[in-house]
């Protein structure tokens, strides 16, 4: 009598899982702070019920952290600008700009490299 031929049971390999975190929210409150990263992501947010951009940056570290947008970066950020380094410093306030009622305008000096980061 025959028998059928058995397949061997295939056993999948084990995967090691790791916790993901939410990226840290990054703000600049000082005049001279950089922040230093690869864009990764531009999102349209609401916060305090006003529309608002966020952006996502992976540094050095490989760290994901996210800011938003400040009426000077949403002019000089674009999506264009996403797989390259950016270093950006928060340089001074300007109250030439400024209306009765609201802080003056952060402006910030973005440095975009030229070439998209390997791997992004």
């Amino acid at each position: 009598m025959a028998t059928a031929a058995q397949t061997p049971t295939q056993i999948k390999p084990r995967r090691e899982m790791q916790e993901v975190q939410a990226p840290e929210q990054f703000q600049f409150t000082r005049q001279g702070q950089v922040l230093s990263g690869v864009l990764i992501s531009i999102e349209p947010v609401t916060v305090k019920g006003k529309p608002a951009v966020e952006y996502m940056l992976r540094d050095e570290k490989g760290e994901r952290l996210t800011f938003l947008g400040t009426n000077d970066l949403d002019k000089k950020l674009q999506p264009g600008h996403i797989g390259h380094w950016l270093d950006i410093r928060y340089e001074r306030d300007d109250a030439s700009f400024q209306k009765p009622g609201q802080n003056a305008m952060r402006l910030f000096k973005v440095l975009v490299s030229k070439e998209k980061e390997p791997g992004s």
